[in-house]
């Protein structure tokens, strides 16, 4: 028994051999009894025809999805620079590798301004020692262990502690008289505890916002071992607080109250709990040290793992104007991340095409434009009922990707599992499908079917063909079909390396 005959849905004459003078031979009339033998002889192949109804059923797609790095992909790669260092570069060194033209200059111990957080009714604080409370008028003296809990009522700051109270008609400042303060209201990381420097409470679009005013090299002690593990070596860790000390400097805003969040928008920080005598040698060491080009603190982004390559910065964030020492370049030691490859992650249609609002059954997501490493700048959204674009940031944060260097394969079959497809014994019919992005010129997919619990399969060749997007692209896809007549229920999906579409299954009855 083969379930796998290959039958069509085309119908033609069989030729015969005939001796080398054959000729053919005019048609006789037909009579009423070869009227009757035509008349059914067109019913039975108006009913085989019916078995395989062109256009009558659905196609579905499934998904694999494989992919390099993690995070953005601009600027430096922390993996990357873990494994520079192991290779023996010193951290100038590394970091003139990943931002591309640079030199280096010194940075005075300024202030760095936490924005801690928004949007609140209260501050508390406290302090081990004795602590200041400033704003207008004379200074409030809070006695040592005490919590400060300050509000905004009847436009004055009130500041409480214990039986202590006093108003303040402009933003209040706590300074300790020695050691730090405890912050007791927590911080967008979710963090409390002791914090260098000054804690100063505004008033901002109707509420409280709680910032820290630190030193900046105190800054870097609180925020690079949250952005590299303190048993890095000395020089990758060193090359973080060069690029972490250039990302303050190049975010201070004089104009405003606050320079920087004390989480991702920014760079982590959460003040004295994270300290560390690896990270704090590596701040010292280099202290002062930034990385400059025309003479100015650098924007210097960084990111966990780049999958082999960086990104340029007008690539890797649609809209953004190109900086000379933000492109992509090479990175052949970020191996040691674990997400240096991530995948292969199966999604169905509705998995992908749902959060993404694709028009209809999503058939494929087509990279129309990539960078230079090359992440997905962008992306066709290929549905059943039509196309739409989208940037490669975007499809990566609606998907939850690592990063946007993706690769999307779809394969599709039709009858899909939806259909429900069945035959008549002795009946057949064709399963289709296209696999994208296009496979190389004749090359062949399997069909693999199982009717008895085992698994079989067959090479199918497949055509090359292109379909118009608009906006002046063109998706090339590659496209296969293969007839079959099973003689009882079978299932069946085809398959290209990892890639494979759905399981459908025709039933004989």
């Amino acid at each position: 028994m083969n379930p796998f005959r290959r039958t069509s849905c085309r119908f033609s004459r069989r030729v015969g051999r005939g001796a080398p003078d054959a000729r053919p031979r005019r048609a006789a009339p037909l009579g009423r009894r070869g009227k009757l033998a035509l008349a059914g002889a067109l019913a039975v192949l108006a009913l085989l025809a019916a078995a395989c109804p062109a256009g009558a059923w659905t196609s579905e797609s499934a998904f694999l999805i494989d992919g390099h790095g993690w995070g953005h992909g601009i600027g430096m790669s922390q993996w990357g620079c873990y494994g520079y260092a192991k290779h023996g570069w010193d951290y100038k060194a590394i970091l003139q590798h990943y931002y591309t033209g640079i030199t280096f200059g010194d940075a005075a111990d300024i202030d760095i301004r936490v924005r801690l957080r928004s949007g609140l009714s209260a501050v508390k604080v406290s302090c081990p020692n004795a602590y200041t409370a400033t704003g207008s008028g004379s200074p409030l003296e809070i006695p040592a262990g005490a919590t400060a809990t300050t509000t905004y009522v009847g436009g004055s700051y009130r500041v409480v502690a214990g039986s202590i109270r006093q108003d303040f008609s402009s933003a209040v400042t706590f300074t300790p008289s020695s050691g730090a303060l405890n912050i007791l209201t927590a911080t967008d990381l979710g963090d409390t505890g002791p914090y260098r420097g000054v804690i100063r409470v505004v008033r901002s679009g109707g509420s409280l916002m709680m910032i820290n005013s630190v030193p900046l090299e105190s800054y870097l002690r609180g925020s690079v071992p949250h952005e590299v593990p303190p048993s890095w070596p000395g020089e990758a860790l060193k090359a973080a607080a060069c690029a972490a000390r250039a990302f303050a400097l190049g975010s201070r805003k004089p104009s405003q109250p606050w320079d920087v969040y004390c989480d991702v928008r920014s760079q982590a920080y959460v003040g004295i709990g994270i300290e560390d005598p690896g990270t704090d040698a590596a701040v010292k060491a280099t202290a002062g040290v930034v990385p400059t080009y025309n003479g100015k603190p650098i924007l210097a982004v960084y990111f966990s793992c780049s999958g082999g390559h960086t990104e340029n910065i007008e690539d890797g964030w649609p809209g953004a104007a190109p900086i000379p020492y933000l492109k992509g370049v090479d990175d052949p030691y970020d191996y040691y991340g674990s997400l240096h490859d991530w995948g292969p992650l199966r999604r169905t249609a509705a998995q992908i095409g749902d959060p993404l609002d694709v028009k209809g059954s999503l058939r494929a997501v087509y990279t129309v434009k990539r960078g230079s490493s090359p992440r997905i700048v962008k992306a066709a959204l290929i549905g059943s009922g039509g196309v739409k674009f989208m940037d490669g940031n975007e499809l990566r944060m609606k998907l939850g990707l690592n990063s946007t260097w993706a690769v999307f394969t779809s394969m599709s079959i039709s009858p899909a599992p939806r259909d429900q497809a069945s035959i008549s014994p002795g009946g057949s019919l064709t399963l289709t499908g296209r696999i994208y992005p296009a496979l190389a010129a004749g090359a062949t997919v399997k069909l693999v079917f199982s009717y008895d619990g085992t698994w079989h399969s067959r090479s199918v060749i497949t055509t090359r063909a292109s379909e118009t997007l608009g906006s002046g692209y063109t998706a090339t896809y590659s496209e296969y079909s293969e007839g079959i007549s099973p003689e009882q229920a079978t299932e069946y999906y085809f398959s290209s390396g990892k890639a494979h579409s759905p399981t459908t299954t025709v039933a004989v009855q």
